[in-house]
């Protein structure tokens, strides 16, 4: 029997339960600010300003484009270049700690080249998520394909990080653009917990827009691309809470340093990573090179260092950097400078090198195997490049046109893979990574039908495979 003073105190008691599961089991904090920097929710922590405050106005907001979702007028704050809002996470009682999403609708006014979007590090860190030439990217870590990010428009823009996995996932429009596994702790909040909206580090400069937002909302969980494609064909609706399963992203990286190049204030400091593609880990040993647009004549060149490279170059120029990385395709990229004492940034993913075409054909005058001169000049190219690469073996190919006997053309091929072999092996290319096989006149890559194409046809081509596969 349970007396009636034991009675009153259970009842205290299961009200506070119910205060404090009410005040701390919330899964979401949604800013539409029609509240000013006050949540919708009830209890939740008041947004703070960044810099100079900005201020609350009346603008019409376009809706998703989806069909039923027109323009409407809503409450939106609008920032200046380098300010924004600030999420403290002590004051949301830990909400960020773990897994966790961030939606906002917002635009900017300039994205002629980068833009802070989110500030992990409370502005200690360069580091962090970005809007650069209409791109996602997390600096320095992964960058999406174009998106269709412009100033002056209103963009839907999510980011995700999953506590388990580290994955972090960005989108656009309700569309994935960026995937990828947090190297380290780069995508969560530091010792400060605080997340900064819009306003830059003091790490670089001028890498803030001024602009408004219309809505942001964090989440303490993994938001499904299901929800997120949903919440962005209702963007112009009133909010609603959404509840959804997590879903896990497996991909790998490793961290990458960054470079801190010193500035001449005379020149644009074009800075950049490299990266392979695949798995997001910093590319070594590569050979970076700056030529001119205009002319292709040679600016700069140098190696990377910790997967990063740095150029000072003239402002106002069209360049196009090479990057050259064994074991990799070379990639070609067009940098633009502009102001003088600026950053250019750039991230070059690299793809795994192919072997699916010949380095090198060589052709022969008919019915004989004799190297001549422009053969032996491409084959000296090569007798380098395969001294360098003693992971790779030559596989030769030798072939004929449809001219004379079938037998005695497969000998004649055979004869000049032959050839082709020993003026490796004279080079000091051991035997042991040479081989070859005569094709005769069944691998034509012409029709035998002039003598202009059947010189084509008489040939060794040089191709090259890994060692190890």
């Amino acid at each position: 029997m349970i007396s009636k003073k034991n009675t009153k105190w259970l009842f205290v008691i299961l009200l506070i339960t119910q205060y404090y599961n009410s005040a701390f089991s919330q899964t979401q904090w949604t800013y539409d600010f029609n509240n000013g920097l006050s949540p919708m929710e009830k209890g939740g922590p008041v947004l703070h300003k960044l810099g100079q405050s900005g201020q609350l106005i009346k603008e019409k907001v376009p809706g998703s484009g989806e069909k039923g979702v027109p323009e409407i007028i809503r409450t939106v704050y609008q920032f200046e270049k380098n300010t924004g809002l600030q999420f403290d996470n002590k004051e949301a009682n830990g909400f960020l700690n773990k897994s966790f999403t961030v939606e906002i609708y917002f635009k900017l006014n300039e994205l002629d080249s980068w833009k802070r979007v989110l500030d992990f590090k409370n502005r200690k860190s360069d580091y962090g998520s970005y809007i650069y030439d209409g791109k996602l990217n997390f600096y320095d870590f992964a960058i999406g394909e174009k998106a269709p990010v412009k100033a002056n428009q209103y963009i839907h823009y999510v980011y995700s990080r999953d506590f388990e996995t580290k994955a972090i996932k960005m989108y656009v429009n309700g569309i994935s653009k960026v995937e990828f596994k947090d190297p380290g702790t780069e995508g969560v909040l530091d010792n400060d917990q605080v997340l900064n909206f819009f306003q830059d580090d003091l790490v670089a400069n001028h890498e803030a827009s001024a602009g408004s937002v219309a809505l942001i909302r964090v989440y303490d969980r993994v938001m499904t691309p299901v929800f997120v494609r949903r919440s962005y064909q209702t963007i112009s609706r009133a909010p609603k809470e959404v509840v959804a399963e997590v879903e896990a992203v497996k991909e790998e990286s490793k961290p990458v340093e960054k470079a801190t190049p010193v500035i001449n204030t005379s020149l644009v400091q074009v800075t950049g990573k490299v990266f392979e593609g695949k798995n997001l880990a910093a590319v070594e040993n590569a050979d970076v090179s700056v030529r001119k647009t205009n002319n292709d004549s040679l600016v700069a060149q140098s190696k990377v260092h910790n997967g990063s490279y740095a150029f000072q170059l003239k402002p106002h120029e069209s360049y196009k950097i090479s990057v050259k990385a064994q074991g990799y395709q070379t990639k070609v990229i067009p940098v633009r400078t502009t102001n003088r004492a600026t950053e250019v940034k750039s991230l070059i993913s690299l793809s795994p090198e192919t072997f699916d075409r010949p380095l090198a054909t060589l052709l022969f005058t008919q019915s004989t195997e004799t190297l001549e001169s422009p053969a032996k000049t491409q084959l000296d190219s090569l007798v380098s490049y395969f001294q360098k690469r003693t992971d790779l073996k030559i596989m030769l190919k030798g072939h004929t046109d449809n001219i004379g006997d079938f037998d005695k053309n497969l000998l004649l091929s055979t004869q000049r893979v032959l050839v082709v072999k020993n003026y490796f092996l004279e080079k000091g290319i051991s035997n042991e990574r040479i081989q070859g096989i005569g094709y005769g006149s069944t691998r034509p890559t012409q029709k035998n039908q002039t003598e202009e194409l059947r010189k084509l046809n008489r040939r060794v081509e040089v191709w090259a495979e890994p060692l190890k596969r």
